[in-house]
């Protein structure tokens, strides 16, 4: 165990980060995991992603990149599976065959049984060296042959390094691919028992050089905060009119919405294309111990829920798996921090097809909703009745679902002021003021003058925000389905990582502890004794 520091007094992602680092050079900085989810990216998106991480000022010693593909699968348009675009970019110091590794998956039936290929190496990048592990989801034998053998969700991805690292930090028993796992990092890195928190950004965002550094100085400097994410810009902002609509929205929603509620300690949406939670904390009563945060095993068990069976669970885990673990991070430590740091930024691409777009809000929109009732009910967050978190979020969850209704009230006031001839001019300037007052605080707090522009394109958009999309998502309620947001080549309609096929036979994966290992010199001792195969 790593002896915890004592904490430093400054503000949350405050400057100066990167003198900070160069004083206490990289024995100072906190161990970390990048994690980097893919589905069906092509290699612009995945190199954008890995050589961003890669070229950010902190220590290349102390981070890690941890790199999943969610099964064998072709992006629509081009040539190369992602799972081989991933591998040709790691640099092995081992040229033996890797074999797949069984666990067990979040899926029903004989899918529950997953197994995944662990590649090890460096990645490099204009003369940076960077340890990288890559998980190739592979599928079971009896997906030879199927359209996306392996894949089971970007949930499924995120359990795989959360059971991991919580089952390091317990001594818990294993699966062979935590065996794997567990020898790969040690081998190419550091103990896997070191790393304290971990990025996680999608295939296709790119992050800033300063931004991993401002992020973990932000933990670093307060052990209570648990999670937090930087700000997300939109990389393609003149795209087409759906992705200009969007620009005002994506910047009032963390510098007005996130930084709002980071005042209280309680970010409700760490979004999962750049967010950080911590894995464990250091305890300030009793010297070399730890709290488990992201490794928790209350955490890992409901966030890996397998029966999914309800409207409202479907819409928690399958529609908006990130929200729905930043809510369980606040139930389950609603003391602790999630907070919002502004300094750090990353990029993204966003929706340029109205139709990609009603598809993601529509999961957005909806999974919203459902997280919001869930966190209504947590008694112990901070504040107290009309200035408690719990109030603001019962007042986000009016706001959303009264949405429709609101732009029909101003279409109706509008409207009666042209039939009539006549209108009161106190609605017309609650409303001016309303609608305004976002560009006055922005000009008045971070003087970027130009979102001001933005916001005149975002109220030309205002029926698509306030009526098309929250009708389409209230119509959809019973869709959870990902619709158009990402193309697979070759993939029908319905088709389901998680769908139920045949069962699941338990002795398919074998659970065992470290020191029992599912290592070779192990197996071939107790196997001398008992007379058995030394298959591993």
């Amino acid at each position: 165990m790593i002896k915890p520091r004592s904490s430093r007094k400054s503000n949350i992602g405050g400057k100066p980060v990167p003198s900070d680092l160069e004083a206490a050079g990289s024995a100072g900085a906190l161990w970390t995991i990048c994690l980097v989810t893919c589905y069906s990216e092509g290699e612009d998106g995945i190199r954008t992603t890995l050589n961003s991480l890669a070229l950010t000022s902190y220590p290349d010693e102390r981070k890690l990149l941890f790199v999943v593909a969610d099964g064998i699968i072709t992006g629509s348009g081009e040539s190369k599976s992602t799972p081989d675009i991933i591998i040709n970019m790691i640099e092995r110091t081992e040229s033996t065959p890797c074999e797949p590794r069984s666990y067990v998956a979040i899926a029903d039936g004989n899918k529950q049984h997953n197994r995944a290929k662990v590649y090890a190496g460096h990645y490099l990048c204009e003369g940076r060296r960077i340890p990288i592990v890559a998980v190739i989801k592979c599928g079971n034998e009896s997906e030879a042959g199927a359209a996306k053998p392996g894949n089971r969700g970007k949930r499924d991805s995120q359990m795989i390094i959360m059971n991991f690292l919580s089952r390091t930090m317990f001594d818990d028993r294993m699966t062979h691919l935590d065996y794997e796992l567990h020898s790969q990092i040690e081998r190419i890195a550091t103990r896997p028992e070191r790393y304290e928190i971990i990025l996680m950004v999608d295939a296709d965002t790119k992050v800033a050089p300063d931004s991993l550094t401002y992020m973990t100085n932000a933990m670093d400097n307060d052990p209570y905060i648990m999670g937090l994410c930087g700000e997300t810009r939109i990389a393609n902002k003149s795209a087409s009119w759906v992705s200009m609509i969007q620009v005002f929205e994506y910047y009032i929603s963390h510098h007005l919405g996130k930084a709002f509620e980071s005042v209280f300690g309680g970010v409700t949406c760490l979004p999962g294309c750049f967010c950080m939670y911590r894995i464990k904390a250091p305890r300030s009563d009793v010297p070399n111990s730890w709290v488990p945060i992201l490794a928790n095993p209350e955490i890992v068990d409901e966030y890996s829920e397998n029966v999914v069976d309800t409207l409202h669970k479907k819409n928690l885990l399958l529609l908006g798996e990130d929200r729905f673990l930043s809510t369980l991070m606040l139930s389950n430590f609603p003391k602790r921090k999630m907070v919002f740091v502004p300094k750090a930024m990353c990029w993204t691409v966003v929706p340029d097809e109205f139709k990609v777009l009603l598809s993601q809000r529509r999961r957005w929109i909806n999974s919203t909703i459902h997280n919001l009732l869930e966190l209504i009910l947590i008694r112990d967050l901070c504040g107290i009745f009309c200035f408690s978190m719990q109030f603001v979020v019962a007042l986000e969850l009016l706001g959303t679902v009264v949405l429709p209704v609101a732009i029909g009230m101003t279409f109706y006031l509008i409207i009666s002021a042209i039939v009539t001839q006549t209108a009161d001019l106190i609605p017309f300037l609650m409303l001016a003021g309303i609608l305004g007052l976002p560009g006055f605080l922005i000009v008045i707090t971070s003087r970027k003058l130009i979102y001001v522009a933005w916001m005149f394109v975002y109220l030309a958009g205002l029926p698509v925000w306030n009526l098309i999309l929250p009708v389409y998502a209230f119509w959809h309620f019973d869709d959870f389905s990902w619709g158009e947001t990402r193309k697979v080549e070759g993939e029908k309609k319905g088709d389901a990582h998680g769908d139920s096929d045949g069962y699941f036979d338990n002795s398919a994966v074998s659970l065992k502890r470290y020191f029992e290992g599912f290592r070779p010199d192990f197996l071939r001792v107790v196997n001398s004794i008992v007379g058995g195969s030394d298959d591993v």
